[in-house]
């Protein structure tokens, strides 16, 4: 999903106020002390150009020999505190913000990079009490509701980061960043048309702006309109081509909508610029393995499982496409991977049941079968192959048991009546077995796939009806 923006850090006060408090001072102070604050003005102007050019450690300078000679010089405090914040040096900066704020206390700027200093911090509750008394001195400004919106959400206060970018938006609808963040706020909270209206007018606003047409690419994904997530992620990977993500979320709605080809190259294309990149190794090897290419969706599969070792779904995708192609002892021993990692994993105890049963090991696919059935009882394919597993075995009346079981459970699963039927007349139960297999007939659909057991229920009946 796409990330929230850092909020921004701004570097002065507001000109017009400080011209007015320098001159201010420049009448009230005597002759000698004016021009101590004209030099102390002078390394605060060549801090300001110095940091203007990347030189912080130069300005960091300037300000120091500024308040040497003018400790409570107020600008150059907080213009100390910018560029402390610049070098990463919180604890500094946060200390000048107060300092200023003693000098100057009806400064809302400075609260507001002082709460962009506080939630750097992590110190959430300062920072969003510092927003919101920068807002109280000065409600329109657009940047710090912003900011304060940023702080709120990651406190866990929805609805007042929502209420904050709204003000922020208001302020300023030109603001694509809020837009976009709070979109990916009300999508990552199911408000999904809601997002989407946020993303289309941030769109709008500015066709350029790629975040904003991922954003809108993942909502409109979301919500299942293929057609246009695909139309969203082709604009990011137009505007920017090396977008890793577009190109991997292309893949998932192509292949969503059948087309494997394309999906493999966008698939492809994402690992081309991010080669560790095991997702989209993994969402490779399902594009691969749906295409019928197993030999390919093995080796994605075993290059995401090795940038990623604990990967459940690698490793069952893996033991999946080595089922099909016939390498029973290899995906037997990647289902048991699946199951170290996580125990009760239905899709791998169903499997591996599979496997172990296809491999002569009755007693191990039983076992895999009721562990599942223990965890999900209705699970249908389950039941049945335990009791294909217990028939084969020549456990008759369990088998029986669990086919009855299976029918009661599911009146619509028409292979369950035909196994019952097979395992009741091979207990020589002819009225029973003649039963079931008529409930078969009934609930069975007549396609290619099942004519040949259709068939034979039919000669099975003429068989018991004798």
């Amino acid at each position: 999903m796409p990330a929230l923006a850092l909020p921004t850090t701004r570097h002065r006060l507001r000109s017009a106020g400080l011209l007015v408090l320098l001159s201010l001072w420049l009448c009230s102070l005597p002759t000698d002390s004016a021009a101590l604050l004209m030099d102390a003005a002078a390394y605060n102007d060549m801090g300001i150009v110095q940091q203007s050019k990347g030189d912080l450690d130069g300005a960091i300078q300037s300000y120091r020999e500024a308040l040497k000679l003018k400790p409570d010089f107020p600008e150059a405090v907080y213009n100390l505190g910018v560029a402390l914040q610049a070098k990463g040096d919180l604890d500094g900066a946060i200390a000048q913000y107060r300092a200023a704020l003693t000098l100057t206390p009806d400064q809302p700027d400075v609260y507001g990079n002082l709460g962009n200093a506080l939630k750097a911090k992590g110190n959430l509750g300062a920072a969003i009490e510092a927003y919101r008394t920068a807002l109280r001195l000065d409600p329109n400004q657009a940047g710090i509701h912003y900011n304060l919106a940023i702080a709120l959400k990651a406190n866990g206060d929805v609805e007042g980061a929502i209420a904050e970018y709204r003000e922020a938006i208001k302020m300023k609808p030109e603001d694509v960043s809020a837009r976009n963040n709070l979109g990916i706020l009300l999508q990552t909270h199911g408000r999904l048309d809601e997002a989407i209206e946020q993303y289309r007018e941030a769109v709008r606003v500015q066709p350029g702006h790629v975040n904003a047409h991922y954003s809108l690419g993942t909502a409109l994904h979301t919500k299942n309109d293929l057609v246009s997530a695909i139309a969203e992620y082709r604009t990011v990977i137009r505007l920017e081509p090396a977008h890793v993500g577009a190109h991997n979320n292309l893949g998932i709605a192509l292949q969503a909508t059948g087309d494997y080809k394309g999906a493999i190259a966008e698939y492809q294309a994402a690992i081309s610029l991010k080669p560790d990149h095991g997702k989209a190794h993994y969402n490779l090897g399902i594009a691969q393995h749906e295409a019928h290419n197993l030999d390919g969706a093995i080796a994605a599969f075993r290059e995401s499982i090795r940038l990623q070792p604990e990967s459940v779904n690698a490793h069952q995708g893996l033991a999946d496409a080595l089922q099909e192609k016939g390498d029973l002892a290899g995906a037997i021993a990647e289902y048991r991977t699946v199951l170290r990692l996580q125990p009760n994993h239905a899709a791998a105890l169903l499997n591996l049941g599979a496997a172990l049963q296809a491999n002569g090991d009755l007693d191990g696919a039983i076992g895999m079968y009721r562990h599942l059935l223990s965890l999900q009882p209705e699970r249908a394919r389950a039941r049945y192959n335990l009791g294909v597993a217990l028939q084969t075995k020549g456990d008759l009346d369990a088998a029986i048991e669990q086919y009855r079981i299976l029918v009661n459970l599911r009146q619509d699963y028409a292979l369950g009546f035909y196994a019952l039927g097979e395992v009741l007349a091979q207990k020589g139960l002819n009225k029973e077995a003649a039963a079931a297999f008529r409930d078969y007939l009934a609930k069975e659909n007549d396609a290619p796939d099942t004519h040949v057991r259709i068939d034979r229920a039919h000669a099975r009946l003429k068989e018991l009806d004798r």
